[in-house]
């Protein structure tokens, strides 16, 4: 498991000027849009290394996380 980052550090890595609001970042989180997000102890976190492992097709990517 790679180092998890703050999910704001992930909205920085990923997105381009204008990015979308936090507050969008967690719902995203929180419904499951966001591959590797994690929340511990009310803070979200991504691991990176987890995005990376997709294969594009969202059920497969279900199937394959178990």
């Amino acid at each position: 498991m790679a180092k998890l980052i703050p999910l704001e550090e992930w909205r920085k890595q990923t997105f381009a000027e204008p990015r979308p609001s936090m507050r969008v970042c967690y719902k995203w989180a929180n419904e499951g849009h966001i591959v590797g997000a994690r929340k511990y102890g009310g803070m979200w976190f991504v691991d990176p290394d987890k995005e990376k492992q997709t294969t594009g097709n969202p059920l497969v990517d279900k199937v394959l996380a178990g």
